[in-house]
């Protein structure tokens, strides 16, 4: 019987280091920026390996201090598949409003990523929603927790 809850299971946990950003400039949405990828690594109970270092995250600055982030990367596990990771997110400092004040010094920082693999081991990640809870770790690095919604 379904009850309508959501359920949440932690999938991996994902470091990367970051090159400077490309700042492209205001396009009347906001400033675009590119954040090269320049490595890191995904460890978790079905999902481990190195994110290679050519992906980026093509964001957007917009005026009301809310960061639109468009991340692409791709995960080579230990075992040698390839996962194709893309996952659009919202990041800032501010209130959520009817939900409440962030914790003291806490951002809000959460994705969506999806996935793309031809492996037939890890067919299962095309298949699945996550979330993930990011957080920025000076001086060019960033760490998330992936959940897979079941």
């Amino acid at each position: 019987m379904m009850t309508g809850e959501l359920r949440t299971e932690w999938l991996y946990d994902l470091s990367a280091t970051l090159a400077p950003w490309h700042d492209i400039g205001d396009f009347g949405g906001g400033k675009r920026r590119i954040v090269p990828v320049t490595g890191g690594r995904v460890e978790g109970p079905h999902l481990s390996g190195d994110v290679l270092p050519f992906g980026a995250d093509f964001l957007v600055e917009r005026t009301d201090d809310v960061l639109v982030l468009d991340v692409r990367a791709i995960v080579r596990t230990g075992d040698g598949a390839e996962i194709y990771a893309f996952y659009p997110g919202l990041s800032h400092g501010q209130s959520l409003g009817p939900f409440g004040d962030l914790p003291e010094g806490e951002r809000y920082f959460r994705t969506t990523p999806r996935f793309e693999t031809g492996s037939e081991k890890y067919a299962w990640l095309n298949r699945i929603l996550t979330v993930g809870v990011g957080w920025l770790e000076p001086p060019n690095s960033v760490r998330y927790k992936v959940y897979a919604v079941l």
